[in-house]
């Protein structure tokens, strides 16, 4: 299993303070139902606080949490999983994209975007016509007109029955 540290109440505020910075997510530490995980590669993990009840000892664990996102100086790129959970209460940071542009994101291009959102890091959103939400696809980079794809070969989708 990878080695993972549970973060402290000041490292967890350190992750909420970008979030809102960057998504204006608000969120206070009591609300949470999560424990923050971080591993030697700055990666972010999000385990339920009820593990605790479980004796880890008794079982051969491989890996824990979900993968959450990757802490890097200024901003946090957040997983496909990351960007899913908190673009329900983010109010920026969140780029919408029409259907085009969503079946390229889908299969890993980066995909043209000229305005610049004022994130680096951006919620990429698709509004489905036939459920009428928005469907997360991940988050993105925004650079020089583009906004560059960060989801890895093995969740891209090469064939997409339109």
């Amino acid at each position: 299993m990878q080695n993972l540290k549970i973060l402290n109440t000041r490292d967890v505020k350190h992750i909420l303070e970008k979030l809102e910075a960057q998504f204006d997510y608000v969120v206070s530490r009591e609300e949470l139902e999560y424990i923050f995980l971080m591993n030697k590669d700055n990666r972010i993990y999000l385990l339920s606080k009820d593990v605790g009840q479980i004796d880890l000892d008794l079982l051969r664990i491989d890996a824990m949490g979900v993968y959450f996102g990757e802490l890097y100086n200024e901003s946090i790129r957040l997983s496909i999983e990351g960007a899913q959970i908190i673009a329900q209460s983010a109010t920026k940071g969140i780029v919408h994209i029409a259907r085009e542009e969503m079946l390229s994101w889908i299969k890993g291009s980066d995909i043209p975007y000229e305005e610049n959102p004022g994130n680096s890091f951006i919620i990429v959103a698709y509004h489905n016509p036939i459920t009428q939400k928005d469907d997360i696809l991940g988050c993105g980079k925004w650079k020089d007109g583009r906004i560059m794809n960060y989801v890895s070969k093995s969740r891209k989708l090469v064939v997409v029955n339109e």
